[in-house]
């Protein structure tokens, strides 16, 4: 039997405040008596179930994973109250000091398909909401004990370096305040602020944290906050925070055009399914003009039936259904077993107007689809999703949409408006989509019933390549929107991306989508020589087509190398991925790849600046027209 749970916790915390702050006015009968009823209803129940070990039940991993730093953090607050009053109280505490850094630490349990806590850069696997409950919890113990023990040195976490960071990087800047990227058990309103001050209040100072604080709760409105209250008038998002970030321990990234209120966020996510995380590989979020548009279907209180019926199955999430599934129900909504293969997000590019990331969705999947890979590839001012999608068996396949607001379907367009807000979600591959209005459920609202949109191919697959473009309109609306066109060919599926000012031809090499076994992927499409995945090329609208020179940008994904008329623009003998630029007098490169390579991309001329995204690769120029990028020490893989 369980003797202690989150209220237990409620409990000791709010024992151990109102303990200290009438302890003078007690007889020492009444702080006897006061401190046994804390010892015995609040702190040893917790520290026998969830730390020593004579009678301990729970693991790191047993509930969730935000239950474990609550409840022992608040039997530690307690037991700091008890300094000198209870013999046992220094030992306690000293426990709970030395068992934290194995919580902050922990990477999971494979028999038992646990997540890890933390992603190496300090985000929270179970939700923005649960970060803050998780952390803050922990950072008022850490508080209590540096100022119980001012000349001790608190525990040897790295970690909080850059837990707060993941609050400022899940946020959506709007006119007024702050949204949040709500995956999971996760809320729009969700705010890191209790967090975020705590972290100040410790030591762990930054720009970001007084920026953030500034556009939610600055602590004046609480006690705790008045006493620490450390905040520096920022008012605009920091200057040197990047556009986009990817956590690949935990599978989530967010990826943005400014940090301008009421910018444009495409969020991502592909990771772990349990407890509070949804199954939803492959899904994604998109916010624009101060609005969620596109979104996720949220959840609601978990005793209502609806928290598992609907709300943690595939089908509420933007990811594509075969035959209405996707993820095993066993994983998380009926059995909550985890996922014994977790999916990842991988390759996270951003440079010169172009941003790219990988979902895998495979491993969750993988009892109905042996591929289920999603690109996202966002091009100025269009973002195009490629799904690669191959199912054990034919069947019904639906590419799921879920949206706030009105969405109009015309031909195979998709309108999507939530006030200032408007998109145009546009299917290009396969052709002839049905598009469908299916009921769902209101976030945080079982009761409301709520559309949501499935585009499914005229005929039953087992192999389809699903390519969409999503439109965030500006104010001038549709007038100015880009343009697209299919492209026809042999082994590939081509877009043309035309605007007032460029034309951008983006390739699907078909022959490399695994069908290849011990061959390469080679391809000539459109004239170019390549055995890249993807390939996207932009020159000046009024430029001549076929002139080489005229090209101005490059994106390449897993490819090795890219040719046209014997002239080399990408050679690497390890598949690559890399945007560059063409640019005479400002070359940019982002390049993700092996831990170990040695890649030449061509240049019009020697620039006289250079960018390069990693700072972990060099570069020299072998000649006028060629520069090498290499990485000779062993660091991570993409």
């Amino acid at each position: 039997p369980w003797h202690s749970e989150l209220n237990t916790a409620h409990f000791c915390f709010g024992y151990a405040l109102g303990y200290d702050s009438i302890y003078h006015t007690l007889s020492e009968n009444d702080r006897r008596t006061i401190a046994r009823g804390m010892v015995r209803l609040g702190i040893l129940p917790i520290l026998d179930d969830w730390v020593l070990p004579e009678k301990r039940i729970h693991a790191l991993d047993s509930m969730g994973h935000n239950w474990w730093s609550v409840c022992v953090a608040m039997a530690g607050v307690a037991s700091l109250s008890l300094i000198g009053d209870e013999s046992e109280a220094p030992e306690w505490v000293h426990a709970i000091y030395r068992a934290f850094p194995e919580w902050f630490y922990y990477r999971g349990n494979i028999l038992q398909n646990k997540s890890r806590n933390f992603d190496n850069r300090g985000a929270f696997y179970e939700s923005v909401n649960y970060a803050d409950y998780a952390l803050y919890e922990y950072l008022l113990f850490h508080l209590a004990y540096q100022n119980t023990f001012p000349d001790a040195s608190p525990p040897n976490i790295p970690l909080l370096d850059s837990a707060g960071d993941f609050f400022v990087h899940t946020c959506y800047p709007i006119s007024d305040s702050l949204l949040n990227v709500n995956f999971g058990d996760g809320s729009l309103r969700a705010s890191g602020a209790r967090t975020l001050q705590l972290l100040v209040a410790n030591g762990y100072d930054k720009d970001p944290y007084h920026w953030y604080l500034h556009r939610t709760d600055d602590g004046l409105n609480e006690p705790l906050g008045i006493i620490d209250y450390q905040m520096k008038s920022i008012t605009s998002a920091p200057r040197d925070l990047p556009d986009s970030i990817l956590y690949p321990d935990i599978g989530w990234a967010m990826l943005r055009n400014s940090w301008e209120d009421n910018a444009t966020m495409l969020a991502v996510k592909s990771g772990f399914s349990w407890n509070h995380a949804h199954p939803d590989a492959g899904s994604f979020l998109l916010f624009h003009n101060g609005k969620p548009l596109i979104i996720d279907s949220g959840n609601c209180s978990y005793s209502r039936r609806e928290y598992t019926s609907y709300y943690r199955q595939s089908q509420a999430h933007n990811v594509v259904l075969i035959n209405g599934q996707a993820q095993n129900p066993q994983d998380i909504a009926h059995g909550d077993r985890g996922v014994v293969t977790p999916g990842r997000l991988r390759c996270l590019l951003d440079t010169a107007g172009v941003k790219y990331v990988l979902a895998d969705a495979t491993g969750p999947t993988s009892w109905k689809f042996s591929r289920n890979y999603r690109h996202f590839l966002w091009l100025d001012d269009i973002i195009l999703i490629f799904d690669d999608i191959r199912t054990h068996e034919s069947g019904k396949l639906e590419w799921l949409l879920h949206y706030e607001g009105n969405a109009e379907s015309k031909d195979a367009d998709i309108y999507l408006t939530n006030g200032a807000a408007k998109a145009v979600v546009q299917s290009l591959y396969p052709e002839k989509l049905t598009i469908t209005e299916k009921i769902g459920l209101k976030d945080h609202d079982p009761d409301t019933k709520v559309p949501y949109l499935a585009l499914t191919p005229p005929e039953e697959l087992s192999e389809a390549k699903f390519i969409t473009a999503v439109i965030p309109l500006q104010e001038s609306g549709l007038k100015n929107r880009p343009k697209l066109e299919r492209l026809p060919g042999q082994n590939m599926l081509g877009i043309r991306v035309s605007t007032k000012d460029t034309i951008t031809e983006v390739y699907l090499n078909l022959r490399a989508d695994g069908r290849r076994m011990h061959r390469n992927s080679n391809n000539i499409i459109n004239g170019w020589d390549t055995d890249a995945y993807l390939i996207a090329l932009t020159r000046p609208a009024d430029a001549k087509p076929n002139d080489i020179d005229s090209l101005t940008r490059y994106f390449i994904a897993c490819g090795s190398y890219l040719r046209k008329d014997n002239t080399v623009v990408l050679d690497s003998l390890s598949k690559v991925y890399v945007v560059f630029t063409a640019n005479p007098s400002d070359l940019k490169i982002d390049l993700a790849g092996q831990p170990l390579l040695n890649t030449t991309i061509r240049t019009p001329s020697q620039p006289p600046s250079i960018h390069v995204k990693d700072p972990t690769l060099k570069y020299e120029y072998l000649s006028p027209n060629a520069l090498t990028l290499y990485r000779r020490t062993i660091g991570e893989d993409f």
